[in-house]
């Protein structure tokens, strides 16, 4: 290598270009990735040395003297030309594991005849002696031999069988549409047809231009915006790790604009009110129709729609994801996220990673799903009473309201925690809030309940219209509205990194008990007043036609969001700037992305579970797909929407006769 260098050759030149070296900003947190895939791509004429990028953390930089900064120059590594300066960044390197500041790191070149032990040890014997400990994290060259796994075959077998039938069943399909042979259709062919994408895409971007007045159109664009609001949140701290103005971002945080990122949590309170608004309403109506409950239906159905498109996702994020990252943070998900996946996985599909947060799991934003699935079990003992025993039913509805904004309150009381998660430098303390108030289903119940109050309101009402006088349509819009401000903003005094405001004891408990409750009240009237033809220019937005196709797409978006995500944060090969515009234009790119894998996954697992539940658990309502025709007046059966909670699905809780199809999501933010 050193004879190449000297003879002008090139390519020792290019692994020492793609070390890590000073730049600009470092006391506002930048990093010193290198250049990945020049160094990767670097190789000798014959090829017989290539370049290994390796990720190195000093693990006690805080320790160093003055004198001993550029020890590590002594090293072939540290004869390079700008050489990484420590004494710059010694205060990151001290902060302990538990902090938000992400640890230092920085990457270097190496040929790759020589080993990760070989550089830890060239390390150690230059670095020790000064106080440093540093640890070589991972290292990676160029590999173009792919390694598949008995998981990787299987899923890839999966993936493979199912593409193949929706194919197939597409064929048929459409050779039987434009055939007229419908009589085919109703045999034992139907099996296959509930695959076929021609008949389930054009259900899911069905449009309805005409307003039925027993639908709840003003739930399309809900769900659609805070599916949105959750993307753009978890945009905004994904890429923290690999920050360039760490520093910077926190008082961008504390802008009004940084409030709704850092306290987004109403997102999913919305999608817990959904769901609670959905399922009571279908139940009430399916108990009213048929005089009974059917809790074998009741909890299958649900059962059959969520779970198949986690398998999947579960699957994919397990197994073959790792073949599509690469780069200088690729290390970070094969050594993390996948392994957690691969052991975890089973979490997700019990519904229980809300209550065993320790270790990881595979789909982090199930936690909803498995808060939901735990409320959606025992909704029969909620919902049923306000039937069979109206009286009493309110009186336990009430109590269990009350109690919603009591626990979470007691907790926070009782363990000295702050009324929402508050930017801190101590994550511990995240954490602990997280486990014991934000996961757990007894302190999330709040807007749940609130939507189950709404579906009782809207089953008790039928088809007649609320009358209002102009002056409480105006407190009432003027209240809504400034609840719903207040549970965004009202943290904005202490939300701060630099100097937050101390919180007193009674703002803590009241914040901390009533935010939610105040987020599904307001929520509450938002529905209330725009079915009843009070929304004006607000429900002529939100019930919008436009937004029924990605309205029926929000519970598959919810699932592969996420991945997408972290696809886009750990293929980046260099350090992401934190500014708003750049958070807004990279969520857009996000939530395109993620419809797009949506589409896909429930043309996959959910469409053919819809289609197949209809036929085996249902035969009344299980005739074959037909001709894809465009209904103006009804709201069609979408399996799309359904497959989680009624948070996720179509207002089909209308039609009478399929009350408890509606009720088939509720679940997914």
């Amino acid at each position: 290598m050193v004879e190449d260098l000297q003879r002008n050759l090139t390519w020792p030149a290019f692994m020492m270009d793609s070390w890590g070296k000073n730049t600009d900003g470092i006391l506002s947190g930048n990093k010193y990735n290198g250049l990945y895939d020049e160094c990767v791509t670097a190789a000798s004429p014959d090829s017989t040395i290539k370049g290994k990028y390796c990720r190195i953390h000093p693990s006690r930089l805080g320790n160093l003297d003055v004198e001993a900064t550029f020890a590590h120059q002594q090293l072939p590594l540290g004869r390079a030309p700008g050489k990484l300066d420590f004494s710059l960044v010694r205060e990151w390197a001290q902060k302990p594991r538990m902090t938000i500041f992400p640890e230092m790191e920085y990457g270097t070149c190496m040929p790759n005849v020589c080993t990760k032990e070989e550089l830890q040890d060239s390390l150690a014997q230059y670095l020790v002696p000064t106080g440093v400990f540093p640890a070589v994290i991972f290292c990676e060259e160029q590999d173009t031999d792919l390694q598949f796994t008995d998981g990787d075959i299987g899923f890839v077998s999966l993936a493979t069988f199912l593409l193949v039938l929706i194919g197939c069943a597409s064929l048929v399909d459409i050779y039987l549409h434009f055939s007229s042979s419908d009589y085919l259709a109703k045999g034992a062919l139907r099996y296959l047809l509930v695959f076929s994408a021609y008949t389930n895409l054009s259900k899911m971007f069905q449009v309805n231009l005409k307003a039925n007045p027993r639908n709840i159109t003003c739930l399309h664009a809900m769900r659609t915006l805070s599916m949105t609001w959750v993307i753009w949140c978890h945009q905004s701290n994904i890429p923290f790790p690999n920050t360039a103005n760490i520093l910077q971002v926190f008082q961008k945080f504390e802008s009004i604009l940084g409030q709704t990122l850092l306290n987004g949590y109403p997102s999913v309170d919305t999608f817990f009110f959904l769901s609670g608004l959905l399922l009571s309403y279908s139940v009430l109506k399916e108990t009213k129709r048929t005089r009974s409950f059917n809790i074998f239906l009741f909890y299958s159905h649900r059962i059959l729609r969520i779970v198949p498109a986690i398998g999947i996702m579960c699957g994919f994020q397990a197994t073959v994801m790792r073949f599509f990252l690469s780069g200088p943070l690729s290390y970070v998900w094969n050594m993390s996220w996948q392994t957690s996946c691969a052991k975890n996985w089973w979490k997700d599909v019990t519904f229980v990673n809300n209550f065993i947060p320790d270790g990881g799991s595979c789909l982090p934003q199930t936690w909803y799903i498995a808060a939901d699935m735990q409320m959606y079990l025992v909704a029969p003992l909620i919902i049923l009473p306000l039937y069979f025993y109206e009286d009493i039913g309110k009186a336990w509805l009430l109590l269990l309201t009350a109690l919603s904004a009591i626990i979470p309150a007691a907790i926070i009381y009782d363990k000295d925690l702050p009324p929402t998660t508050l930017i801190s430098i101590d994550l511990s303390l995240y954490q602990k809030y997280f486990n014991l108030v934000y996961l757990p289903p007894w302190t999330r119940a709040s807007p749940w309940l609130a939507g189950v109050w709404v579906g009782y309101i809207f089953f008790k009402q039928g088809n007649t219209r609320y009358k209002m006088s102009p002056l409480v349509v105006t407190v009432g819009w003027t209240l809504a509205a400034i609840t719903g401000l207040l549970v965004v903003f009202g943290m904005y005094s202490y939300n701060h990194f630099i100097s937050p405001t101390p919180y007193e004891l009674m703002s803590c408990l009241t914040y901390g008990g009533l935010h939610r409750l105040a987020w599904g009240a307001a929520l509450s009237w938002l529905v209330f007043a725009c079915h009843n033809g009070y929304g004006g220019v607000v429900n002529g937005f939100l019930s919008h036609p436009v937004w029924q196709p990605i309205s029926r797409l929000t519970y598959a978006t919810y699932l592969v969001a996420f991945p997408v995500q972290y696809f886009l944060f750990y293929n980046s090969r260099d350090v992401y700037y934190f500014t708003h515009i750049n958070t807004i234009i990279s969520t857009v790119g996000a939530v395109v992305i993620a419809i797009g894998g949506a589409l896909l996954l429930s043309l996959m697992a959910e469409s053919p579970i819809v289609g197949l539940e209809k036929i085996l658990l249902r035969p009344n309502h299980g005739s074959s797909p037909r001709k894809p025709a465009v209904q103006e007046n009804v709201e069609p059966h979408v399996p799309t929407n359904g497959v989680s909670n009624p948070a996720f699905m179509t207002e089909n809780i209308i039609t009478t006769e399929k009350t408890l199809e509606a009720s088939k999501t509720v679940t997914a933010l």
